[in-house]
């Protein structure tokens, strides 16, 4: 497709192209009022229908009412004098983390960092009732200190075209489910994609990019459907960040963080593992307060970012599956109110009340003079008892504690699920790989050869058999044994290969 000239748009003044994606390009304006640079995202096709520019401006509307710090802002959306939908967004100079990435690994702790952050807008979405559906490296942007912002939220799904470059999703970080349309997209297939571009910050390669062979968008479809999801191959990668992100690449939804804020915790617990500064999940709280006189008690407005402990009870994720059903607009709190204001109810004096028309000093003086004799006989009492009366018993004065416990992964995903465990076969190797529900960095596995033979202890999700005869069936028992001590099922499940 030609490249389109740089539309010119009221109150700002071009200067030079950015880039562009599958179906739009992106231009460095310099907007007059107020003075800054912005980065403005223009669709390239003028001939579009009326519903799907109403879907990109609801999109637009939505992604500026999240207001997250890891999210890019959108500070205005409108139309081209040639009816091309734009975007005006907040700009970001330094590198997109799939450019930064061609040049460079990022190590450990910050790939845990910027996953967590990722997740935390993510999660932000959700509840807003906004699903991404396009996570990936180039969608994260860098501002000039260095944090990361999501963009790109849940446009090209509906814009693209079947014979672009992007045909609505990103095949290399989607899930299968996605690809081949066997279910709708959900907050797990969100977090498949976190998972996967984690994965990716490690490796500098999307998950099933093999070098030297075939990465066709159909070849990785394949490969993302029907192949177990690879190692990182780094020895400084540690095997619950492996495990993890397995995980929440799983082939079954089912079978993943149930939500974008239990990745985000189950990465916080790897930080701790590995004794790395904790990176704070920010998501926004929502509360009831009256704003005023004549309020009636139940308005709700958004407060500013609200920081979660690993395992916060405050910060329950409510259900996102069905995320397309239901649309939240969060109220905006005045620009006046302060933050942690006192808010008294109307109608209640703070005054003391008056009797017979008389001030309670007047009317009540009876009481002071009661109040005066019970002190004079509670200081007498006490002289009696420093003189040899009765002593109290002494008792200890608890100390309260600032420090906070560190987290718990248990309390915030459910029970693990029994395993689903597939074979494949190698010449005589057999490689078994299992997944299940609700994983955790911390868990490790029973396994046995036989159905009555000697229990054994594996670390990993996999396990390789060598020296198998060919033509014959080999099978394995495994049960999830998790560090709590409670395990998926008292039983093992079975898995075979011919």
């Amino acid at each position: 497709m030609p490249q389109l000239p740089a539309p010119t748009i009221a109150g700002l003044t071009y200067e030079r192209r950015l880039g562009a994606g599958g179906y739009a390009d992106v231009y460095l304006y310099q907007q007059a009022l107020p003075a800054r640079r912005v980065a403005v995202k223009v669709l390239r096709d003028s001939d579009l229908a009326s519903g799907v520019v109403q879907r990109f401006r609801s999109e637009a509307n939505a992604m500026a009412l999240l207001e997250h710090p890891h999210i890019v802002p959108v500070y205005a959306t409108g139309s081209t004098t040639d009816g091309r939908p734009y975007l005006v967004m907040m700009y970001y100079p330094r590198a997109s983390l799939a450019e930064r990435v061609k040049h460079e690994r990022l190590g450990v702790a910050e790939s845990l960092r910027i996953g967590i952050q990722l997740a935390s807008a993510v999660e932000a979405a959700h509840r807003a009732g906004l699903l991404h559906r396009d996570i990936k490296p180039a969608n994260v942007l860098t501002s000039q200190y260095g944090t990361p912002g999501l963009t790109d939220f849940g446009i090209a799904a509906d814009i693209s075209e079947a014979d672009d470059d992007d045909t609505g999703v990103s095949v290399p970080w989607s899930p299968p489910e996605v690809l081949y349309v066997t279910a709708p997209a959900s907050a797990r297939s969100d977090v498949y994609s976190l998972a996967a571009t984690v994965w990716h910050l490690l490796v500098g390669r999307s998950p099933f990019e093999q070098p030297g062979r075939d990465n066709s968008h159909y070849a990785l479809m394949k490969r993302i459907r029907d192949l177990p999801v690879p190692d990182t191959g780094r020895p400084d990668v540690p095997a619950s960040l492996e495990r993890l992100l397995k995980a929440g690449m799983a082939k079954d939804p089912a079978l993943r963080p149930a939500s974008a804020m239990d990745f985000a915790r189950s990465l916080q617990v790897i930080e701790q593992e590995l004794r790395l500064p904790r990176t704070e999940i920010v998501v926004a709280e929502e509360v009831s307060s009256p704003q005023g006189p004549d309020a009636g008690g139940d308005e709700t407005r958004m407060q500013g970012p609200h920081v979660l402990d690993a395992q916060g009870a405050s910060g329950r994720t409510p259900p996102t599956e069905d995320l397309r059903t239901r649309r939240r607009t969060p109220a905006v709190r005045g620009v006046n109110a302060p933050e942690d204001a006192t808010v008294h109810r109307v109608g209640t004096s703070l005054e003391h009340p008056e009797v017979d028309g008389e001030p309670a000093s007047s009317g009540r003086r009876w009481v002071m003079w009661a109040l005066l004799a019970a002190v004079a006989v509670v200081l007498a009492g006490g002289a009696w008892a420093l003189s040899g009366g009765l002593r109290p018993e002494a008792r200890p004065t608890a100390t309260p504690s600032i420090s906070e416990p560190p987290p718990d992964p248990g309390t915030s995903v459910g029970p693990a699920g029994v395993p689903v465990i597939k074979g494949v076969r190698d010449g005589s190797t057999v490689t078994f790989r299992w997944t299940y529900a609700n994983p955790l960095p911390t868990d490790t596995f029973y396994y046995k050869l036989t159905e009555n033979g000697q229990q054994r202890t594996v670390a990993e999700p996999w396990l390789t058999l060598t020296g198998q005869a060919s033509g014959e069936q080999v099978c394995i028992w495994v049960k999830v044994h998790r560090a709590s001590g409670a395990d998926a099922a008292r039983t093992h499940t079975k898995g075979c290969v011919a």
